[in-house]
């Protein structure tokens, strides 16, 4: 039984909270491949590879079809260096559910990681092997663009913070935030397009407001391999100036960081609440927070990649890499970074912002952060 087809099943309250699978009489059967797969879950967790590994393989003999069974075999492999078997794992895990973005970029991650070389060669190289070595290393940084990712972005999914009636952070002179991050991620979709190695889409086109909730939804959707919301800052201190980098955590880094995340969730209060049915159980949410954290890892590391390259070309100040919680990157199934670039509460940052040529700036050096200073 596929993980789509158990929640399913979820929903019509055919699972009993002893986690066992009852008959219509209420005979208890043996143990489940869920909770074979859930015990393999919990035993990678703990680091116990070798354990992991036999109980996930019973658990893929006894539901083939399950993707999430699939591709926790290809982590208990991973873990054990058995990197053969783990992608064979993950391309099981990837041909039943397309959509299974980790175990795609687990794939990316073991099958493009160069093989270490020795230091110090038993013999020299020929001219032609170091010609051959030279090409076959600018080869791999062709294939590794993204430098900050361990695995090739194929797809990236821009967010224009705020729309329609969320104007967002409003300047001095009355400049919206809304209307400029449209602008700014319009421009990176186009300059990004023209390129034609990525595939790029947004959030949305237009001024009109998006829940927070939809936006990583669609990003979702897309199968994206990075996911950017762009913002631009605002603080009761005029003065405050500069461009940062954020990504998810459940603690904010700083003071700052807490209140930069406190004023991006805010339109909160407009979203439709989920409601849930009495005893309802979403098993979705619980798998998911296995995975999360290792996206928000890679997030983290993604994040002071780009901001290294992203401050080379700003026209304005680094103000460094921060984290917090931030709702909007909270639901990506990817790795996912906010950019605040710029404080439109600062008169001269806002001026600046006005001009075409000033965002011209900012959106080369997101391109450059994304792509490795080859925007």
């Amino acid at each position: 039984m596929d993980r789509r087809h158990f929640l399913r099943w979820i929903g019509k309250g055919i699972l009993g909270t002893s986690g066992y699978w009852l008959c219509a009489r209420g005979v208890a059967w043996g143990k489940s491949a869920f909770e074979y797969a859930l015990e393999g879950q919990n035993l990678i967790a703990a680091k116990r590879f070798a354990e992991a590994r036999d109980v996930l393989k019973e658990a893929v003999r006894l539901d083939p079809k399950s993707d999430w069974a699939h591709g926790l075999l290809g982590r208990a492999h991973h873990g054990l260096g058995q990197k053969a078997e783990a992608v064979a794992a993950f391309r099981e895990a990837v041909r039943i559910n397309p959509a299974d973005t980790y175990s795609r970029m687990m794939i990316e991650i073991i099958t493009q990681k160069p093989i270490r070389r020795l230091k110090k060669p038993v013999r020299p190289l020929t001219p032609l092997e170091k010609k051959a070595r030279a090409e076959e290393e600018a080869m791999l940084s062709q294939l590794t663009p993204e430098g900050g990712l361990a695995y090739q972005v194929k797809r990236v999914v821009i967010d224009p913070g705020h729309g329609g009636f969320d104007s967002g952070a409003v300047g001095p002179t009355g400049l919206k935030e809304k209307d400029v991050t449209l602008d700014l991620a319009q421009s990176v979709k186009q300059k990004i397009s023209e390129k034609g190695r990525i595939k790029c889409f947004l959030t949305r086109t237009g001024d009109y407001y998006i829940p927070l909730s939809d936006r990583t939804v669609i990003a979702n959707q897309y199968q994206a391999d990075l996911f950017v919301s762009i913002h631009i800052n605002a603080n009761e201190n005029r003065k405050a100036h500069g461009c940062e980098t954020y990504y998810c955590s459940e603690k904010a880094s700083s003071k700052e960081a807490a209140r930069v995340a406190a004023f991006e969730n805010a339109v909160l209060k407009y979203d439709e609440p989920f409601k849930k049915r009495p005893g309802y159980i979403n098993i979705e949410e619980i798998l998911f927070n296995f995975e999360r954290r290792l996206y928000w890892e890679e997030s983290g590391k993604f994040a002071r990649t780009f901001q290294n390259r992203f401050e080379q070309a700003l026209p304005f100040k680094s103000r460094g890499v921060h984290s917090a919680n931030f709702f909007v990157l909270r639901r990506a199934k990817m790795p996912s970074i906010l950019l605040e670039t710029g404080f439109i509460s600062n008169h001269d940052e806002e001026a600046a912002l006005k001009k075409a040529s000033i965002r011209d700036e900012i959106v080369a050096a997101v391109i450059r952060g994304l792509l490795n200073g080859r925007g």
